[in-house]
């Protein structure tokens, strides 16, 4: 995707660069596609909790879902792909095509499940490829389909074991329901157990970019790398808008949105957030930063001035 010059400034204040017009159908449309990742979710029923919790092996790092397999989410995934990938195709026309391929493939051959889930999680690229041209699908659409109701699926299992995930044994960079990376953070205020003591900086909390779950991170420390020199670590924002943040990391050259909710009670959709803050993307990608969670709208490309 390429961004106007404008969104890529790189003064030591980032200005207050708005998402350019241009732009606003496409965060509409993800908009919109969060809203129906949660709604296929919902229609989805309720799995059982089928993990044993085991609190030591859940501290040493394995999330809830770690023995959670393609045998397991395959009904799901294909009942969350028949209520997906139609609407998918309405939302995106240019994947029409390979979404309605899918949906017919996945209908006729739900044998096709079990590899193209193990692909996704293994991320094979040699595999996605393979299963592709198989089902006559272009790679990236495949992926991309594929993943929305993979997403949707992990959601409805998360409804259940969210409870379940202890974020004082789990303070680590990948979700503790599922394993997905986290594509946007939030501060919010968290009372102390006192309750009369309230964390002005903030608290911050990581959203799963796959199931959607949130889960506590220490606030001081590199989602990417686990830095913790202060000096190593930039906190970027538009002037006149500090609630919506850039946290950089100069040792390993990753960036994560973080929005800042402390004192406020403004709702927050964290689902569908990060792709309205392409501008933030735009801005930490023209200082050499790359995003911890690759998704469809950071892949961008600074147009050059004439």
């Amino acid at each position: 995707m390429r961004i106007p010059p404008d969104m890529t400034l790189t003064s030591p204040d980032l200005p207050d660069v708005p998402p350019p017009a241009e732009l606003a159908d496409v965060i509409a449309r993800f908009t919109t596609l969060a809203r129906l990742r949660r709604e296929v979710a919902e229609a989805l029923p309720d799995a059982p909790v089928g993990v044993l919790y085991d609190p030591d092996r859940f501290a040493a790092g394995a999330p809830l879902l770690a023995d959670v397999g393609p045998a397991d989410l395959g009904a799901d995934f294909l009942r969350a792909a028949s209520l997906l990938l139609p609407r998918l195709a309405e939302l995106f026309p240019p994947l029409s095509k390979d979404a309605a391929v899918l949906a017919q493939a996945l209908a006729m051959g739900p044998r096709l499940a079990a590899p193209l889930l193990t692909a996704l999680a293994m991320g094979g690229e040699a595999d996605i490829e393979a299963l592709a041209q198989e089902m006559d699908i272009a790679p990236g659409a495949l992926v991309f389909c594929a993943r929305e109701a993979l997403a949707a699926t992990l959601r409805a299992r998360a409804r259940t074991l969210s409870p379940m995930a202890d974020d004082v044994l789990w303070q680590k960079p990948s979700c503790p329901v599922c394993g997905g990376p986290p594509d946007c953070g939030m501060l919010k205020e968290q009372r102390e157990p006192s309750e009369f003591l309230v964390a002005k900086s903030g608290r911050l909390y990581l959203h799963c970019a796959l199931c959607g779950h949130q889960w506590r991170f220490p606030r001081l420390k590199c989602v990417a790398c686990g830095e913790g020199e202060q000096e190593k670590l930039d906190v970027l924002f538009p002037a006149g808008r500090d609630r919506e943040r850039i946290h950089a990391c100069r040792t390993c050259g990753h960036y994560l949105i973080v929005l800042n909710r402390v004192e406020t009670t403004t709702d927050t959709d964290l689902d569908a957030a990060p792709a309205s803050l392409i501008h933030l993307d735009a801005a930490a990608q023209a200082r050499g930063f790359a995003p911890i969670c690759d998704t469809p709208w950071n892949h961008l490309e600074a147009a050059q001035p004439e």
